[in-house]
Protein backbone atom coordinates (compact mmCIF):
# COMPACT_ATOMS: atom_id res chain seq x y z
CA UNK A 1 0.00 0.00 0.00
CA UNK A 2 1.36 3.54 -0.96
CA UNK A 3 -0.04 7.12 -0.40
CA UNK A 4 0.40 8.82 -3.94
CA UNK A 5 1.02 12.62 -3.68
CA UNK A 6 -2.05 14.80 -3.02
CA UNK A 7 -3.11 16.51 -6.81
CA UNK A 8 -5.38 19.15 -7.09
CA UNK A 9 -7.80 16.94 -8.67
CA UNK A 10 -8.68 15.49 -5.22
CA UNK A 11 -11.62 17.54 -3.39
CA UNK A 12 -11.31 17.95 0.35
CA UNK A 13 -10.95 14.56 2.30
CA UNK A 14 -9.91 12.61 -0.32
CA UNK A 15 -6.53 10.65 -1.02
CA UNK A 16 -5.11 8.52 -3.67
CA UNK A 17 -3.87 4.73 -2.26
CA UNK A 18 -1.52 2.39 -4.83
CA UNK A 19 -2.49 -1.12 -4.18
CA UNK A 20 0.33 -3.23 -6.14
CA UNK A 21 0.66 -0.21 -8.03
CA UNK A 22 -2.82 0.53 -8.81
CA UNK A 23 -4.88 4.00 -7.94
CA UNK A 24 -7.64 4.10 -5.87
CA UNK A 25 -9.96 7.24 -5.08
CA UNK A 26 -10.74 6.92 -1.22
CA UNK A 27 -12.64 9.17 1.09
CA UNK A 28 -12.63 8.40 5.10
CA UNK A 29 -14.45 9.42 8.20
CA UNK A 30 -14.09 7.78 11.37
CA UNK A 31 -16.96 6.54 13.33
CA UNK A 32 -17.23 4.55 16.49
CA UNK A 33 -13.89 2.21 16.38
CA UNK A 34 -16.07 -0.15 17.75
CA UNK A 35 -18.62 -0.49 15.14
CA UNK A 36 -18.08 -1.66 11.78
CA UNK A 37 -16.41 0.04 8.58
CA UNK A 38 -18.77 0.46 6.15
CA UNK A 39 -17.49 0.51 2.89
CA UNK A 40 -19.62 1.58 -0.50
CA UNK A 41 -18.53 -0.02 -3.65
CA UNK A 42 -19.85 1.93 -6.87
CA UNK A 43 -21.11 0.62 -9.67
CA UNK A 44 -20.38 0.96 -13.19
CA UNK A 45 -18.57 4.49 -14.28
CA UNK A 46 -19.20 6.05 -11.33
CA UNK A 47 -16.30 7.22 -8.57
CA UNK A 48 -17.59 7.11 -4.72
CA UNK A 49 -18.13 10.34 -4.50
CA UNK A 50 -21.88 9.73 -5.50
CA UNK A 51 -21.83 8.45 -2.01
CA UNK A 52 -20.18 11.41 0.03
CA UNK A 53 -20.57 14.02 -2.13
CA UNK A 54 -18.57 16.74 -3.81
CA UNK A 55 -17.67 20.77 -3.17
CA UNK A 56 -20.62 23.15 -2.37
CA UNK A 57 -23.09 19.85 -2.25
CA UNK A 58 -25.55 19.51 1.20
CA UNK A 59 -23.60 16.79 3.59
CA UNK A 60 -27.52 15.53 4.45
CA UNK A 61 -27.82 14.39 0.54
CA UNK A 62 -25.47 11.17 0.97
CA UNK A 63 -25.02 8.19 2.88
CA UNK A 64 -21.72 9.01 4.51
CA UNK A 65 -23.59 11.61 6.05
CA UNK A 66 -26.20 9.45 7.89
CA UNK A 67 -24.27 6.37 8.27
CA UNK A 68 -21.66 8.84 10.36
CA UNK A 69 -25.13 9.82 12.48
CA UNK A 70 -25.65 6.21 13.10
CA UNK A 71 -21.93 5.88 14.61
CA UNK A 72 -20.37 4.18 11.82
CA UNK A 73 -16.58 4.64 10.33
CA UNK A 74 -17.28 4.97 6.61
CA UNK A 75 -14.97 4.72 3.39
CA UNK A 76 -15.80 5.26 -0.13
CA UNK A 77 -13.34 3.53 -2.38
CA UNK A 78 -13.39 3.79 -5.74
CA UNK A 79 -11.84 1.29 -8.62
CA UNK A 80 -9.39 3.26 -11.32
CA UNK A 81 -11.98 4.43 -13.90
CA UNK A 82 -10.98 6.88 -16.97
CA UNK A 83 -12.10 9.55 -14.64
CA UNK A 84 -8.85 12.66 -14.56
CA UNK A 85 -8.80 12.17 -11.21
CA UNK A 86 -6.91 9.07 -12.01
CA UNK A 87 -3.19 9.63 -13.05
CA UNK A 88 -3.23 6.99 -15.72
CA UNK A 89 -5.82 4.43 -16.59
CA UNK A 90 -5.77 0.21 -16.17
CA UNK A 91 -7.99 -1.38 -18.81
CA UNK A 92 -6.52 -5.15 -17.61
CA UNK A 93 -8.48 -3.91 -13.82
CA UNK A 94 -9.96 -7.35 -13.22
CA UNK A 95 -13.06 -8.00 -10.51
CA UNK A 96 -10.37 -9.90 -8.82
CA UNK A 97 -7.97 -7.20 -8.60
CA UNK A 98 -11.14 -4.89 -6.97
CA UNK A 99 -11.56 -7.31 -4.22
CA UNK A 100 -7.85 -7.32 -3.44
CA UNK A 101 -8.05 -3.95 -3.77
CA UNK A 102 -11.34 -2.71 -1.44
CA UNK A 103 -9.66 -5.00 1.02
CA UNK A 104 -6.21 -3.88 1.48
CA UNK A 105 -7.05 -0.36 1.28
CA UNK A 106 -9.74 -0.90 4.40
CA UNK A 107 -7.00 -2.78 6.01
CA UNK A 108 -5.14 0.16 5.47
CA UNK A 109 -7.87 2.41 7.49
CA UNK A 110 -8.61 -0.08 10.11
CA UNK A 111 -5.04 -0.06 11.04
CA UNK A 112 -3.97 4.16 11.13
CA UNK A 113 -7.62 4.39 13.03
CA UNK A 114 -7.60 1.97 15.70
CA UNK A 115 -10.74 0.15 14.06
CA UNK A 116 -12.22 -3.14 14.93
CA UNK A 117 -11.77 -4.95 11.92
CA UNK A 118 -15.50 -5.81 11.39
CA UNK A 119 -16.14 -4.62 7.71
CA UNK A 120 -19.59 -4.15 5.90
CA UNK A 121 -19.95 -3.72 2.10
CA UNK A 122 -22.58 -1.59 0.55
CA UNK A 123 -22.28 -3.05 -3.21
CA UNK A 124 -24.33 -0.51 -5.54
CA UNK A 125 -24.94 -1.63 -9.16
CA UNK A 126 -22.40 -3.52 -11.19
CA UNK A 127 -20.74 -3.24 -7.71
CA UNK A 128 -22.68 -6.66 -6.82
CA UNK A 129 -19.76 -8.00 -9.13
CA UNK A 130 -17.56 -8.17 -5.95
CA UNK A 131 -19.52 -10.09 -3.51
CA UNK A 132 -17.32 -13.14 -3.64
CA UNK A 133 -13.96 -11.78 -4.67
CA UNK A 134 -14.11 -8.59 -1.51
CA UNK A 135 -15.40 -11.83 0.87
CA UNK A 136 -12.41 -13.63 0.16
CA UNK A 137 -9.41 -10.83 -0.07
CA UNK A 138 -10.88 -9.55 3.16
CA UNK A 139 -10.18 -13.00 4.72
CA UNK A 140 -6.97 -12.76 3.48
CA UNK A 141 -6.47 -9.62 5.18
CA UNK A 142 -7.48 -10.78 8.26
CA UNK A 143 -11.09 -8.70 8.60
CA UNK A 144 -14.18 -10.01 9.67
CA UNK A 145 -16.50 -9.30 6.99
CA UNK A 146 -19.84 -9.54 8.47
CA UNK A 147 -22.46 -8.24 6.08
CA UNK A 148 -22.90 -7.50 1.85
CA UNK A 149 -25.74 -4.95 1.48
CA UNK A 150 -26.57 -5.23 -2.19
CA UNK A 151 -28.33 -1.37 -2.98
CA UNK A 152 -29.56 -2.35 -6.62
CA UNK A 153 -27.04 -4.66 -7.24
CA UNK A 154 -26.51 -8.03 -9.69
CA UNK A 155 -24.93 -10.68 -8.02
CA UNK A 156 -21.70 -11.65 -9.66
CA UNK A 157 -23.20 -13.95 -12.24
CA UNK A 158 -21.27 -13.39 -16.00
CA UNK A 159 -24.27 -12.06 -18.64
CA UNK A 160 -27.10 -12.01 -16.11
CA UNK A 161 -28.20 -9.21 -18.03
CA UNK A 162 -28.53 -7.11 -21.32
CA UNK A 163 -26.08 -4.38 -22.32
CA UNK A 164 -28.82 -1.99 -23.34
CA UNK A 165 -26.43 -0.69 -26.81
CA UNK A 166 -22.89 -1.57 -27.28
CA UNK A 167 -19.81 -1.40 -25.05
CA UNK A 168 -17.24 -0.28 -27.11
CA UNK A 169 -13.24 -0.04 -26.89
CA UNK A 170 -11.76 3.43 -26.74
CA UNK A 171 -8.30 4.20 -27.57
CA UNK A 172 -6.96 3.88 -24.36
CA UNK A 173 -8.30 0.54 -23.65
CA UNK A 174 -11.41 1.05 -21.76
CA UNK A 175 -14.80 0.73 -22.26
CA UNK A 176 -17.19 2.80 -23.31
CA UNK A 177 -21.04 2.74 -23.04
CA UNK A 178 -22.41 6.21 -23.65
CA UNK A 179 -26.09 5.68 -23.57
CA UNK A 180 -25.75 4.68 -20.01
CA UNK A 181 -25.07 8.34 -19.49
CA UNK A 182 -28.08 9.24 -20.42
CA UNK A 183 -29.77 6.57 -18.21
CA UNK A 184 -27.75 8.16 -15.98
CA UNK A 185 -29.24 11.75 -16.20
CA UNK A 186 -32.56 10.46 -15.69
CA UNK A 187 -32.03 8.84 -12.82
CA UNK A 188 -30.21 11.37 -10.93
CA UNK A 189 -32.98 13.80 -12.15
CA UNK A 190 -35.27 12.15 -10.72
CA UNK A 191 -34.14 11.82 -7.15
CA UNK A 192 -33.24 15.51 -7.56
CA UNK A 193 -37.37 16.25 -8.28
CA UNK A 194 -37.99 13.98 -5.53
CA UNK A 195 -35.94 15.86 -2.87
CA UNK A 196 -36.77 18.72 -4.15
CA UNK A 197 -33.50 20.36 -4.96
CA UNK A 198 -30.45 19.73 -7.03
CA UNK A 199 -28.18 17.26 -5.38
CA UNK A 200 -25.17 17.36 -7.78
CA UNK A 201 -25.49 19.76 -11.27
CA UNK A 202 -25.65 17.27 -14.01
CA UNK A 203 -22.60 18.62 -16.01
CA UNK A 204 -20.43 18.60 -12.43
CA UNK A 205 -21.36 15.31 -12.11
CA UNK A 206 -20.58 13.94 -15.36
CA UNK A 207 -17.27 15.68 -15.25
CA UNK A 208 -16.30 14.65 -11.32
CA UNK A 209 -18.13 11.56 -10.73
CA UNK A 210 -18.21 9.95 -14.22
CA UNK A 211 -15.52 7.64 -16.29
CA UNK A 212 -14.93 4.84 -19.14
CA UNK A 213 -13.85 1.55 -16.97
CA UNK A 214 -12.07 -2.04 -17.26
CA UNK A 215 -13.65 -4.27 -19.91
CA UNK A 216 -13.66 -6.77 -17.22
CA UNK A 217 -16.14 -4.87 -14.91
CA UNK A 218 -18.47 -5.44 -17.16
CA UNK A 219 -18.89 -9.25 -16.57
CA UNK A 220 -22.26 -9.38 -16.02
CA UNK A 221 -23.40 -7.97 -19.67
CA UNK A 222 -20.40 -8.88 -21.87
CA UNK A 223 -18.09 -11.27 -19.42
CA UNK A 224 -15.11 -10.10 -21.35
CA UNK A 225 -11.28 -9.31 -20.79
CA UNK A 226 -8.59 -7.51 -21.98
CA UNK A 227 -5.57 -9.01 -23.86
CA UNK A 228 -3.37 -7.65 -25.81
CA UNK A 229 -5.40 -4.61 -26.77
CA UNK A 230 -8.78 -6.08 -27.65
CA UNK A 231 -11.20 -7.14 -26.25
CA UNK A 232 -12.04 -11.11 -26.11
CA UNK A 233 -14.90 -12.94 -24.66
CA UNK A 234 -14.09 -15.62 -22.12
CA UNK A 235 -16.84 -16.91 -20.28
CA UNK A 236 -14.89 -19.72 -18.37
CA UNK A 237 -12.25 -16.54 -17.32
CA UNK A 238 -15.76 -13.83 -15.96
CA UNK A 239 -17.00 -16.92 -14.05
CA UNK A 240 -13.60 -17.35 -12.47
CA UNK A 241 -13.24 -13.71 -11.78
CA UNK A 242 -16.38 -13.33 -10.50
CA UNK A 243 -16.76 -16.54 -8.51
CA UNK A 244 -19.40 -16.77 -9.62
CA UNK A 245 -19.40 -20.80 -8.44
CA UNK A 246 -17.97 -19.95 -5.48
CA UNK A 247 -20.97 -20.17 -3.22
CA UNK A 248 -19.39 -22.29 -0.28
CA UNK A 249 -16.84 -19.16 0.16
CA UNK A 250 -19.88 -16.49 -0.18
CA UNK A 251 -21.02 -13.40 2.32
CA UNK A 252 -23.35 -13.46 4.06
CA UNK A 253 -26.04 -10.74 1.65
CA UNK A 254 -28.98 -8.77 2.18
CA UNK A 255 -30.53 -6.51 -0.47
CA UNK A 256 -32.28 -3.24 -0.67
CA UNK A 257 -34.15 -1.93 -4.03
CA UNK A 258 -35.72 0.88 -4.98
CA UNK A 259 -39.43 0.60 -5.77
CA UNK A 260 -39.91 2.81 -9.14
CA UNK A 261 -40.77 1.28 -12.49
CA UNK A 262 -37.94 3.07 -14.28
CA UNK A 263 -35.33 0.50 -11.96
CA UNK A 264 -37.70 -2.57 -12.96
CA UNK A 265 -35.15 -5.18 -13.03
CA UNK A 266 -34.20 -4.33 -9.05
CA UNK A 267 -36.86 -3.88 -7.91
CA UNK A 268 -38.11 -7.64 -9.38
CA UNK A 269 -35.53 -9.77 -9.16
CA UNK A 270 -32.89 -8.19 -6.69
CA UNK A 271 -34.41 -10.63 -3.91
CA UNK A 272 -34.54 -13.79 -6.08
CA UNK A 273 -31.37 -13.56 -7.84
CA UNK A 274 -29.32 -13.25 -4.18
CA UNK A 275 -31.46 -15.80 -2.77
CA UNK A 276 -29.79 -18.56 -3.64
CA UNK A 277 -26.40 -16.87 -2.29
CA UNK A 278 -28.44 -16.39 0.76
CA UNK A 279 -29.35 -19.84 1.32
CA UNK A 280 -26.04 -21.55 0.65
CA UNK A 281 -24.66 -19.30 2.80
CA UNK A 282 -26.59 -20.46 5.78
CA UNK A 283 -26.71 -23.80 4.87
CA UNK A 284 -22.66 -24.29 4.06
CA UNK A 285 -21.14 -22.33 6.54
CA UNK A 286 -23.98 -23.32 9.41
CA UNK A 287 -26.50 -25.63 9.15
CA UNK A 288 -24.14 -28.82 6.51
CA UNK A 289 -21.79 -29.08 9.58
CA UNK A 290 -24.09 -29.68 12.19
CA UNK A 291 -26.54 -32.16 10.00
CA UNK A 292 -23.34 -34.16 8.16
CA UNK A 293 -22.79 -35.48 11.35
CA UNK A 294 -26.09 -36.79 12.31
CA UNK A 295 -29.82 -37.03 11.19
CA UNK A 296 -30.96 -37.90 13.94
CA UNK A 297 -32.98 -35.07 15.10
CA UNK A 298 -35.88 -34.50 17.08
CA UNK A 299 -39.28 -33.15 14.71
CA UNK A 300 -39.85 -30.42 16.67
CA UNK A 301 -36.28 -28.94 15.87
CA UNK A 302 -36.08 -30.08 12.61
CA UNK A 303 -39.34 -28.03 12.25
CA UNK A 304 -38.06 -24.87 13.34
CA UNK A 305 -35.35 -25.32 11.12
CA UNK A 306 -36.69 -26.04 8.30
CA UNK A 307 -38.87 -22.72 9.32
CA UNK A 308 -35.84 -20.73 9.87
CA UNK A 309 -34.64 -21.55 6.69
CA UNK A 310 -37.87 -20.89 4.45
CA UNK A 311 -37.78 -17.24 6.53
CA UNK A 312 -34.41 -16.38 4.87
CA UNK A 313 -35.56 -16.28 1.49
CA UNK A 314 -39.23 -14.60 2.36
CA UNK A 315 -38.15 -11.19 2.17
CA UNK A 316 -37.13 -11.34 5.87
CA UNK A 317 -33.54 -10.28 4.55
CA UNK A 318 -34.52 -7.36 1.68
CA UNK A 319 -35.65 -4.57 1.44
CA UNK A 320 -37.13 -1.17 -0.59
CA UNK A 321 -36.80 2.35 -0.24
CA UNK A 322 -38.71 4.81 -2.26
CA UNK A 323 -36.81 5.94 -5.46
CA UNK A 324 -35.37 4.59 -8.94
CA UNK A 325 -31.55 3.13 -9.44
CA UNK A 326 -30.03 5.65 -6.65
CA UNK A 327 -32.91 5.78 -4.33
CA UNK A 328 -30.19 6.06 -1.70
CA UNK A 329 -29.02 9.37 -3.45
CA UNK A 330 -30.52 12.69 -2.06
CA UNK A 331 -31.42 12.86 1.83
CA UNK A 332 -34.72 11.29 1.59
CA UNK A 333 -33.75 8.04 0.64
CA UNK A 334 -29.48 8.03 2.26
CA UNK A 335 -31.58 8.66 5.27
CA UNK A 336 -34.16 5.88 4.80
CA UNK A 337 -30.99 3.25 3.30
CA UNK A 338 -29.13 3.78 6.54
CA UNK A 339 -32.72 3.05 8.79
CA UNK A 340 -33.04 -0.57 6.45
CA UNK A 341 -29.30 -1.20 6.47
CA UNK A 342 -29.67 -1.15 10.77
CA UNK A 343 -32.78 -3.17 10.05
CA UNK A 344 -31.31 -6.12 8.01
CA UNK A 345 -27.90 -5.62 10.09
CA UNK A 346 -30.45 -6.77 13.08
CA UNK A 347 -32.27 -9.42 11.22
CA UNK A 348 -29.59 -10.75 9.70
CA UNK A 349 -27.79 -11.20 12.80
CA UNK A 350 -31.13 -12.29 14.87
CA UNK A 351 -31.40 -14.95 11.82
CA UNK A 352 -28.23 -16.70 12.32
CA UNK A 353 -27.87 -16.45 15.81
CA UNK A 354 -31.71 -18.83 16.22
CA UNK A 355 -30.05 -21.25 13.81
CA UNK A 356 -26.93 -21.14 15.82
CA UNK A 357 -29.42 -21.80 18.64
CA UNK A 358 -31.51 -24.42 17.19
CA UNK A 359 -28.18 -26.37 15.81
CA UNK A 360 -26.74 -26.73 19.29
CA UNK A 361 -29.95 -28.27 20.32
CA UNK A 362 -29.88 -30.55 17.64
CA UNK A 363 -25.86 -31.15 18.27
CA UNK A 364 -26.54 -32.35 21.52
CA UNK A 365 -28.93 -34.75 20.78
Amino acid sequence: MERLAASAALFPGEEMLATNGIESLNYFRRGDPDRPLVIFVPGGFHLARVAYGVPGANDSDFLAHWLGKRGYSFLGTSYPTGNAVYSRVYPDFSIRDWGRQVAAVARHYVDRNGLSGEVIVLGWSAGGQIAQSVYEACQQAGLRMSLYVSLASTPPVPLLLSAPGAISREENGLSSAPQFYSLFRRYVRAQDAMNGHTIIPWDRFERDVLGDIPVALNAIMIASRYSNGTFVQDLEWAINDTGALKYRDFPFAVTISGDRVLDNDHALTDRGNWGFYQIQHLYRSLVLPVLSQSESIDPRDWQALMDMMDSATSGLLNARVPGNHFFWYGEVGARSTVQQIDRLRDRAANLRGEIRARLRTIRAQ
